[in-house]
This record gives C-alpha cells, structure tokens and sequence, in this order.
C-alpha cells in the first residue's frame, strides 16, 4: 500500500526585480510545494506562495512634478489617437467617476475633453491608487502604503504635506469674497508650496447655476478650469506640477476646488461672474503654506481679505467618499465628517457654519440607454427582401459605449422588416409542359 506524502514548501526564491526605479517600486518573491510535492494523495501546501515588498522608495528627481501616473498615461500620446483637427491627444489620469474597485487600471482622459479610455487593466506596480491617498497598487490591487513609500506603514501626511510630520512646519491661511464685477475677478493667488487647498463657492439661495463659477489660472496665465467663459458641469481631476486638484463640477450648490500633495508652481483661483449684483458670490477659501515661505496681501484685490489662524484650533476632519450608491441616474455618496482637535481627539468648537457636507448627489449623468440604430440596405435589389435596424448602446451625448453600461433588462429585440426596393424584370420561366 502506497504512503501518502504531504507537500512542503521549498525555499523563497531571490527577490526579483524592482517595479520602479524610483519613488517607490514592488519586488516579489515566490516558493514552490516541491519539498517534497504531494504524493499518493497528500495534501497540497498551505499558505501564501508570493510574497512582496517596497523597494526603490527614494524620491524621483527630474520628473517635473509629473506622477508616475501621469507618465504611463502620456505614453499613449501618439498620432494613433487625433482628434477632429489632427493634432495628437494628450491623454491624462482619470480619477473621477471611476469606481473603487477600478483604480488600479489605467483610466486616461483626452485634455479637454470628457473622452476616456482604459488603457490597461493594471497600472504598474507601485503606482498610488489616486489622488487623495498614499496606498499603491500590486497586481491590480489596491494596497496600504505610507507616505514613506512603504507597503502596510502608517505613516500620513500632516496638513503641511511633511510625511509623519506634526503640522508645526506651516502655517493656515483663509479668506472670503462677497462681491464680484462681471467677468473674471482675482480671488487669491495661492502660492507653489501650498497643501491642502479647499475653496468653497455657495450658490446663491441654494440655486443651481446662480451665476457664479470658479475658475484656474495657470502661473503663465493660461486657463487650467472654466477659460474663455466656458464652464465644466462634471467632476473632474486636474494634474498640475506636483498636485491634483479636483474640481466638484458647476452642477452643484457648492462648487468646490480641494488639493492633493504639494504644489510646485502659482496658481491664481478666480471667480467668473455672469449674474447681477442681486446675488452676491458666497465664496471661502482655505490652503496652509509652508512658514518660510512669503505670503502677500497686498497683491489681492479689495474683497479677498486673508486671515492667518493659528494650527492649534480643531479642524473638520474628512473620512472618504464612500462609493457612489448607483453608476448613473442620481445616487448618493457619503463620508465621516468630524472635528477633531490638533491632538486628534473629538470636540464641538469647531465652526459650524464651515462644516463640509457629509452626504453628496453622484452619478447625476443620465444612465447610457438603448438606441435602435437606422435601417439597413435591403437584402435584395429587386423583388421581395428583408431589412434590419441593430441596436446599440449609448450614452447621454449620443456616443456609442459598450453594451455591458445598458440594462440589459430593456434591451429590445431587433427588428426587421419586409422590403421592395423594385420588382425583379425578366422572372424565370417555370418548366415546359
């Protein structure tokens, strides 16, 4: 009678090759169930066959404040993909309206303009899985990592963007606007080095497009959001050297800009105003600048007054956005909303007329719906034929996207149809008798 011989695990292999020169890479090492293997029915090894770690975590230098991101994105800038005047797409990360579950695929958007496409479906290991937070992705999962670039450390960055600092390097700045000329207006010129940007604009009485919008101005003066009197309605992320900046979208009753990471160069917040002086903008801001670095007054205009506070008041403390409770139609997404003082405990002395919300409308773009496409040419060229309409799949500006983003509850059947395009000359002559 045979013995049954259970498997064992060999010896972890040498580590392999880093991900990523720099900035913070994934090796893996494996072992395999061959000492002994599994024989005469013996159970197989238990246990985790990879494993893997951080390696390469030094700073990248020479990137131009790009993220690794943005580099795997910019790869597919090619004369394969032109838009309607020839000229090369420049294609950057996409991280709004993209689920959870999905950021660790290479999301892309054409600059200037709502088109995307998903150009992998695994970033490279090490890339961070967004914007606004320090875990990195492995084999198309998102993992917890520290601002260390170290995969399952619980280091964060403090307000002042130093990672495990105390908050004690910067220093708050905050301001307001409540009265604006038609046109575009200064509010603040936020310098490079600045963290945590948050500007709020209410609409008036709580009306949609009251007639107010934010907008950006690049440090050369070009439009980054809302130029030339043109408004964004959706929630977009905006790269710029060394940060994000996530604008909420016009279509809301709190329009709002927020940072993340450091920034390394001026950016100007403006406010275009196309409304009358019966509703005045409701507009705040807030950033923290390092405390070495030079702040000026005297450069903004009159209605943008500044107010240094110090570090030690409680702060709002904001958890994440939970993903959105529907893909499209109007669903509702959700966050802890805390104050907390500089010790991290709770407290009530926060303000509370600047409380941010904790509950917001998403997914408020119509859900893609069945089209019946045109009729096709009819079978036959003469005499009776059949002709056919197919189906398709679109979305609210009428593009063509995959069927899997319609119900398939509603898909329709295909129709066809009868057709005589003319009658057939010279018909067959049936047998002799």
């Amino acid at each position: 009678m045979q013995v049954a011989v259970d498997g064992s695990w060999g010896a972890w292999s040498p580590w392999g090759r880093c991900s990523r020169t720099c900035g913070g890479g994934v090796e893996f090492s494996h072992r395999q169930c061959t000492s002994p293997e599994p024989q005469n029915g013996g159970r197989y090894c238990e246990g985790q066959r990879v494993k893997y770690r951080s390696c390469q975590t030094g700073a990248c230098g020479g990137d131009g404040g790009k993220s690794f991101r943005e580099e795997q994105c910019e790869k597919y800038n090619s004369f394969s993909y032109l838009d309607i005047h020839g000229n090369v797409k420049e294609w950057i990360p996409k991280y709004a309206g993209v689920s959870p579950r999905d950021r660790c695929k290479l999301f892309c958007r054409a600059k200037g303009s709502s088109e995307f496409k998903v150009f992998e479906a695994k970033v490279v290991d090490g890339t961070t899985c967004g914007p606004d937070t320090t875990s990195i992705c492995v084999q198309g999962q998102c993992v917890k990592a520290g601002c260390d670039q170290e995969i399952g450390s619980n280091a964060k960055l403090d307000k002042c963007g130093v990672c495990a600092g105390n908050g004690s390097s910067c220093r708050r700045v905050a301001g307001a606007l409540s009265k604006a000329v038609y046109g575009y207006s200064d509010i603040v010129t936020i310098p490079a080095g600045a963290t945590n940007i948050d500007v709020k604009q209410r609409s008036h009485r709580g009306v949609k497009h009251d007639g107010h919008y934010l907008a950006i101005q690049a440090e050369d003066g070009s439009y980054i959001l809302n130029g030339n009197f043109s408004v964004s309605m959706v929630e977009q992320d905006i790269p710029v050297a060394g940060a994000v900046l996530r604008y909420s979208g016009s279509s809301t009753t709190l329009e709002r800009i927020q940072s993340f990471q450091r920034l390394r160069e001026a950016i100007t917040i403006q406010l275009l105003a196309t409304a009358g002086e019966a509703s005045p903008p409701k507009v705040k801001y807030t950033f923290f600048l390092p405390k070495d670095v030079p702040f000026s007054k005297a450069k903004e205009k009159k209605g943008s007054p500044h107010v240094i506070q110090p570090l030690g008041v409680p702060q709002w403390s904001l958890g994440e956005w939970s993903e959105c409770s529907k893909t499209c139609g109007s669903g509702w997404s959700r966050r802890d909303v805390e104050c907390r003082d500089t010790g991290g405990f709770l407290s009530e002395l926060c303000d509370q007329d600047l409380r941010p919300a904790d509950i917001r409308a998403c997914a408020d773009l119509p859900c893609p719906v069945w089209q019946m496409g045109p009729w096709s040419s009819c079978s036959r060229t003469c005499g009776l034929g059949v002709r056919r309409r197919s189906v398709f799949c679109t979305d609210y500006t009428g593009k063509t996207v995959d069927p899997e983003r319609c119900d398939p509850a509603r898909l329709p059947e295909p129709v066809s149809g009868e057709c005589l395009t003319q009658e057939c000359e010279g018909l067959a002559v049936q047998g002799g008798q």
